[in-house]
């Protein structure tokens, strides 16, 4: 089997991980309910506003590296 060494999947497992043990203690620290629902539905506010902008850079980045791509090709090809 074939082992991914980009590290990517260590970074994923890292988010991942923080992500669930953020929620467990949370979840799990001895207060009222309304006040962890609070800081629940914050955290998660923060996490999806977090994840829209990273989905908007990479999308930037991959149509801004695909123009690049497309560029150079027109220029071989034109050659």
């Amino acid at each position: 089997m074939e082992k991914d060494n980009s590290g990517s999947g260590f970074l994923i497992g890292l988010l991942m991980g923080g992500i669930v043990g953020a929620i467990l203690g949370l979840l799990l620290a001895p207060q009222p309910g309304k006040v962890t629902r609070e800081r629940l539905r914050g955290r998660l506010d923060e996490a999806m506003s977090l994840g829209k902008s990273a989905w908007e850079e990479g999308k930037e980045a991959a149509t801004q590296k695909r123009e690049e791509l497309q560029a150079k090709f027109e220029q071989a090809r034109g050659k």
